[in-house]
């Protein structure tokens, strides 16, 4: 498929999409189209590990279309953005965004719900919706259990965006570097991500979701019916204990 909002390189170990409407690579409901197809053609190719970021120097994404919030679209907006949404926190495959620059809105929660945030010194991130006397959903829905109530509260009824580094203070990023180094890093973070069993990752990612998705209680019963149901009869759980017990390096099956 022909895309003009995004770009999609996919591999069948790494993929990237890069949001692709400079400078500020504003979502719109094309995008969220173009967003949605590319992640059938990663699901299509197996990507192990999927790289988001955005094109320019200006921003990662200044998020959704303010156009797209009108009454008359806002179903459709919120649909096509969710679906996305869900698709990357549903996923087993591990996802990574590298923002730089603006990171806000929509494009903040397209960040968030990554496994990985890797950020340059000059992002700033933040959810400005209320000032529009609207609230981000993803945001409200995923910051509280994420980094707390109060911070949640800081980011989504001030409005105000945050540095990288306040924000990693927050828990929302993993790493802050030089934009210089950002594309380094990310390289990084694949490299030693590729080296795990993709079976044993798809299953790690269910049962961290389990921690955001339930209380407590019913958290731990589902990461331990996981562990014991699912990820101890993988052949690379198997494998992983055995190299470690005779101090090899572990030889994964990916099943």
């Amino acid at each position: 498929m022909a895309y003009s909002t995004i770009q999609l390189h996919p591999g069948p170990r790494v993929s990237t999409i890069v949001l692709n409407r400079p400078p500020l690579n504003i979502i719109n409901l094309q995008m969220m189209d173009e967003l949605n197809s590319a992640w059938d053609e990663i699901d299509g190719v197996e990507s192990q590990v999927i790289v988001i970021s955005g094109e320019g120097s200006r921003a990662f994404s200044a998020g959704v279309d303010v156009a797209d919030h009108v009454p008359e679209r806002i179903e459709s907006m919120l649909s096509g953005f969710h679906r996305v949404i869900r698709r990357i926190f549903e996923s087993d495959r591990i996802t990574i965004a590298a923002v730089h620059g603006h990171t806000l809105g929509g494009g903040a929660e397209l960040a968030m719900v990554c496994d990985f945030v890797i950020a340059s010194e000059d992002a700033q991130i933040g959810v400005p919706e209320i000032s529009l006397a609207c609230y981000p959903p993803v945001a409200a829905a995923y910051l509280p259990r994420a980094i707390g109530f109060h911070r949640a509260s800081q980011l989504v009824l001030l409005g105000e965006p945050v540095t990288a580094e306040d924000a990693q203070r927050m828990g929302l990023i993993s790493k802050v570097v030089p934009f210089s180094e950002l594309t380094s890093t990310v390289d990084d973070y694949i490299d030693r991500l590729l080296t795990k069993s993709s079976a044993a990752v798809a299953l790690t990612k269910r049962a961290l979701r389990e921690g955001l998705d339930h209380r407590f209680e019913r958290a731990l019963d589902q990461t331990e019916k996981i562990y014991v149901e699912e990820l101890a009869r993988t052949e690379d759980m198997r494998e992983g204990i055995q190299a470690f017990l005779e101090k090899r390096a572990p030889s994964w099956k990916n099943r």
